[in-house]
């Protein structure tokens, strides 16, 4: 071919008019023969190891994330604060009693007392809550012993503050009520069984004196018993209720904590993803999402022309993303053109296969034989060109080609809103050695 085109003239290749080489050497004419298709299970490049994204970068890419998130947990905190509840709360006092171990076993039996079907039944009987269902009211009532002292707390909540207030004073009421009926009871019990002691003839012989100190004797026990019982046993109303506090956080307060738990909720979500699925957006995000990458823009094509120059390498490769061969060619044939604007003849090669723009069907075509080392090396003797460019796809078939090689200069394009950050991780390590560049195209 060199002998039909000027050594000097820049020109696009294709395997057809490829000079050929069937020996060691470079020869004028000669095809090399392109490599074998790699078995169907190495058409992948291997997946790059997850490289973590800076937090604050990554969350400000998954923005949506976050504003859902709190949106969503502002509205679940709004119909909490809409079915907001109130409480009151009453306190039973414990008398007579000055054991402190005693206090402790008469709180805690007073505790469970006040929560008992006995006294709920009374409770519900009181005229201030007629028609409140004892179930309904045994499940709003808590009653709690306060450690170290003789009160035991009612509390009751109801979406109404008013009835709340009501309903906490019936409990309390019923607790002493039935205390007191228990307390009767008992009494009654053990009066019975002293007058029945008391009233027993002696038996056998005894004086007159013995007789009345016995019947003194029955009198005291029977005084003392008494009194043990009506001291143990004896509570009375600490103090009624007389208002109340709302039971939970009202729905400005639930509405806030919703969102500020939403966002937290977004933010974990966020990072818990990773940045691996993340289609970069702009070349802000990823810059700030890999800022270990080097980035250029579309057009930043000399840039990338004089940096090919002064690295000394005579060959560059431009590997196209899923979605990007249009802008890979362009790319790679505006790179081409600025070196001849330098005076560098080029030989341009587009190994990319476009059909009607999808990205599913691009095949990989037999110009990437280009690429093999022994070409790259002797660009002047295969080409009679200064430089070779090469714009192909980022299949393992060329990207193992160059993989490893630091002779040579690489550029990977992506689509802005296209391209994920793990497709273009994957690219970059294949060809780390050649220290690519990232270009993000619009």
């Amino acid at each position: 071919m060199s002998a039909m085109t000027p050594p000097d003239e820049d020109r696009a290749l294709s395997v057809q008019t490829a000079p050929k080489s069937p020996g060691p050497g470079p020869q004028t004419g000669s095809t090399p023969l392109p490599a074998e298709p790699l078995p169907a299970e190495h058409r992948k490049l291997p997946k790059a190891a997850a490289r973590p994204a800076p937090v604050l970068a990554l969350l400000r890419a998954r923005w949506p994330w976050l504003v859902i998130a709190m949106l969503v947990g502002t509205l679940l905190g709004l119909l909490m604060g809409a079915t907001q509840t109130n409480k009151a709360t009453a306190v039973l006092r414990l008398t007579g009693v000055n054991d402190p171990l005693r206090v402790k076993q008469v709180g805690q039996t007073y505790e469970q007392e006040a929560m008992s079907p006995p006294v709920i039944r009374l409770a519900v009987a009181n005229p201030d809550i007629k028609g409140t269902l004892p179930e309904d009211l045994a499940d709003r009532v808590q009653a709690t012993w306060e450690l170290d002292t003789d009160l035991v707390q009612i509390t009751v909540e109801n979406a109404s503050g008013q009835q709340a207030v009501k309903e906490a004073n019936a409990v309390l009421d019923a607790v002493i009520k039935k205390a007191t009926t228990d307390r009767d009871a008992l009494n009654r019990q053990v009066k019975e069984k002293v007058i029945a002691r008391l009233n027993d003839p002696l038996t056998g012989s005894a004086s007159a004196a013995d007789a009345g100190r016995r019947d003194e004797l029955g009198k005291g026990l029977g005084i003392s018993e008494l009194n043990n019982i009506l001291d143990a046993l004896s509570v009375t109303a600490g103090s009624r209720a007389t208002s109340f506090i709302p039971a939970g956080a009202s729905r400005p307060v639930a509405a806030g904590l919703g969102g500020i738990g939403g966002l937290l909720l977004g933010g974990l979500a966020a990072l818990g993803a990773g940045a691996g699925r993340r289609r970069v957006r702009t070349p802000a995000e990823l810059r700030a999402l890999a800022p270990e990458l080097t980035q250029r823009a579309t057009t930043q094509a000399g840039e990338v022309a004089g940096r090919l120059l002064e690295s000394g390498h005579s060959t560059l490769v431009v590997l196209s993303l899923p979605s990007t061969p249009s802008s890979a060619s362009r790319f790679a044939a505006a790179v081409a053109n600025h070196l001849r604007t330098h005076g560098s003849s080029v030989t341009l090669v587009n190994a990319i296969a476009l059909e009607s723009g999808d990205s599913s069907s691009m095949a990989l075509p037999d110009e990437v034989w280009v690429l093999r080392r022994d070409i790259r090396q002797d660009v002047k003797s295969y080409f009679s060109t200064d430089v070779l460019v090469v714009a192909c796809t980022a299949e393992p078939e060329a990207v193992g080609l160059i993989s490893g090689q630091s002779d040579l200069m690489a550029v990977v394009v992506a689509k802005e809103g296209r391209s994920n950050l793990q497709q273009i991780w994957d690219t970059v390590a294949a060809v780390e050695s050649a220290e690519p560049i990232v270009v993000l195209a619009p």
